[in-house]
Formats: structure tokens, C-alpha cells, sequence
């Protein structure tokens, strides 16, 4: 069986998250044109054209999401009103992302008329008013649920190397989220505006645990490799280290487009444009590029982990096995040393793969 935790936010608090980001800002510019066809379908739905990029995080990609959006409307429809809604938690770093909206690779260049806004919440909460959003984004992010499952799992910190009561509990938490997501988008979104959500996917493979290889589970293994090192020797609470499983579900594309096909109320409000999960970089490694550098490799590889999991472990792992902040730092450094030295002599034995479910939804 397995209890909630309260905590939400898993990815406040993020550490040096914009100089760790590459991941997050290639997705965003992959799908540049994609961003910019949408805008132009939408372009001549209302005299105030929106968009609004929900779990925008701090970094270049939350810029690199909208632009091109901002670009085109500026360019084709100057006679519209424009605005942007960069929508995320309150832990989320708004003065890093301001300055770089503001920035030289920001999009208020010139004489662009945009309104610049900002929604402070949980994307499993309304975010805007009713139909006010013309363009929906979600970008590596819609993955993280919406609290965390505290599961007797001492095998894995992740959902994907669940089996049993285990992963059915979890998957349960993940269908609810992903339709109260999206039943609030629609409840946003105006009519014939359009939703799209990449995020980090998984796709069928015999062999694999469950016949699922997912996004990252070279990174989550070695994360687990660490957890049960430090357990063992006393550094960690067993009985923490036992039950901490990262709140998170990367979907199949029949995990996506199950629940927006049988669902009622979503089935009337949405039609499938797109709906698929591939593989996006054929190296099967992130940072393949350094691998023959075996210390900036391994300094990439804890630095990127760091940049989006730290905020998590040292709430929901090391504080429980902590006496002060103190301790709760020193168990922080201990652990990312570890999984550095890790990567140093491993290498590409937990080489980060990326598959990406990506979801085009028009809002009937």
C-alpha cells in the first residue's frame, strides 16, 4: 500500500537549473515550427491572441517556448493584442527568468508590443481565466504528479522498475493527474486553440522491466545505485531510503491517448491532432559529446541531475536522515559526489536516453 505525501512542487527549488537545462531548452527549440504553425492557425481566432506556457521553469527554454509564437504574431498580426503567461509554482526562480525575458535573447526586442504575465500556482489547479488562452504549451514538465506517492520500494527511486500494487498505485495517481490536467486546460483554452505538451515519454522494449524503456532510466538507476550505497552505510535511514520513489510517470503514447479517448468530458472537448512518443537523439547519450573526458562528462551528468532533482532528494531523502540544515547540506554533497565519481567510472553505463511524448490537442 502506499500514502501521499503533502509536498508538492518537485521542481521548486531547482539548482543552477538554467546552466543545467540543455535537455529542457533542445526540446523547446525542436518544436520551433511546430509553436509557430499553431500560432499561425490560431492567429485569427480573437483580437487578443495568448499564450500561455504552463511549468515554465526558469531557464532559456521557457524564452526559447514562446518566442516563436511572439514572432509570428508580431510579424502577420500587428493589429492584434499580444500577451504571454509564463505559468509555474511560487518556488520557481521569476527574477532569473524576468531578466532573461528582458535579455538579449529574450522576446521583447524592438518595438514588440507584448503583454508579459505571470500565473503563480499548480498546474493541477486553474491557471486562467475561462477561454483566455489561445496557445497552450507544456514543456518537460507535465511528467511531475501532482504529490508523491510514499511506496515500500527499496528496489527503485522511480516509477518505470515498479512492479505489482506498486506500480498500479502510482499509475493510478499519474491517469488522475494527467486528466485533471488536461479537463483544465480545457476549461482555458478557447475554442479551436490548440494544446501542446511534450514531455519526457517511454516506449515498448521486450526485455525491459515491465516491457517499458523509459526517459532516463540510466539516470534514475544510478540515482537508485547512490540511494542504496549510502543506506547501506548508515548514511541515509534505511526506512526513508525504502520507501523514496520520485513523483513522476513518463507516458507511452497509448498511456497519453487512452484516458482523452474514453473520457467523457475530455473526449468531447479535445481532437487528436498528434500524439506520438520517439526517440530524440540517436547517440542515446545527452552528452555523448564529452565522453571521452570522463571528468566533464561526469561533471555534466551531476550538475544536469543536480539542476532538477536536488530540491526533491533533500526534502523527501535526506532531511528525513537528518539531524539540522547542517547535516541535510552534507548529506547533499556527499551524495552528488558520489553519483559524479559514479558517472566517472561508469560513464555511459547510465547514459541519459530521451524519448518524448509529444501531444497536439485542438480544443473543440
Amino acid at each position: 500500500m502506499s500514502d501521499t505525501l503533502t509536498e508538492k512542487g518537485s521542481t521548486e527549488g531547482m539548482v543552477d537549473y538554467n546552466e543545467n537545462s540543455q535537455a529542457q531548452r533542445q526540446n523547446a527549440n525542436r518544436h520551433a515550427g511546430l509553436i509557430r504553425d499553431l500560432a499561425a492557425r490560431v492567429s485569427g481566432l480573437s483580437d487578443q491572441l495568448n499564450i500561455t506556457d504552463y511549468g515554465c521553469g526558469p531557464g532559456q527554454s521557457a524564452v526559447d517556448t514562446v518566442s516563436p509564437a511572439v514572432e509570428h504574431w508580431f510579424e502577420t498580426r500587428p493589429d492584434k493584442q499580444l500577451s504571454v503567461c509564463h505559468a509555474d509554482q511560487p518556488g520557481n526562480d521569476w527574477n532569473a527568468l524576468m531578466k532573461l525575458i528582458h535579455g538579449p535573447e529574450g522576446y521583447l526586442k524592438g518595438d514588440a508590443a507584448v503583454q508579459v504575465r505571470t500565473s503563480v500556482g499548480s498546474f493541477y489547479e486553474r491557471m486562467m481565466p475561462d477561454q483566455s488562452v489561445t496557445l497552450a504549451t507544456c514543456f518537460t514538465a507535465s511528467h511531475w504528479l501532482s504529490a508523491t506517492l510514499r511506496l515500500n520500494a527499496p528496489e527503485t527511486v522511480w516509477f518505470a522498475d515498479l512492479t505489482g500494487e506498486n506500480r498500479s498505485a502510482m499509475w493510478a495517481q499519474a491517469e488522475a493527474d494527467w486528466k485533471r490536467f488536461l479537463r483544465l486546460r480545457a476549461e482555458e483554452l478557447q475554442p479551436g486553440g490548440y494544446l501542446l505538451v511534450s514531455t519526457l515519454g517511454a516506449v515498448p522494449e521486450p526485455g525491459e522491466i515491465n516491457e517499458v524503456a523509459a526517459s532516463g532510466r540510466g539516470i534514475y538507476r544510478a540515482l537508485q545505485h547512490v540511494t542504496e550505497e549510502m543506506a547501506t552505510e548508515g548514511l541515509l535511514k534505511r526506512e526513508t531510503a525504502d520507501h523514496f520513489v520520485f513523483g513522476l510517470w513518463f507516458m507511452t503514447s497509448d498511456e497519453a491517448r487512452r484516458p482523452i479517448e474514453t473520457d467523457p468530458f475530455l473526449s468531447k472537448a479535445y481532437e487528436i491532432d498528434t500524439l506520438e512518443a520517439a526517440n530524440v537523439d540517436e547517440s542515446g547519450d545527452l552528452f555523448s559529446t564529452f565522453i571521452d573526458s570522463p571528468d566533464e562528462y561526469a561533471r555534466k551528468y551531476a550538475g544536469y541531475v543536480r539542476a532538477f532533482a536536488c530540491s526533491t532528494l533533500r526534502s523527501q531523502l535526506f532531511a528525513p536522515s537528518a539531524g539540522s540544515e547542517a547535516d541535510i547540506d552534507a548529506l547533499e554533497t556527499e551524495f552528488f559526489g558520489r553519483l559524479e565519481r559514479l558517472y566517472r567510472e561508469k560513464t555511459s553505463d547510465f547514459a541519459f536516453e530521451q524519448w518524448f511524448t509529444t501531444i497536439v490537442l485542438k480544443r473543440r
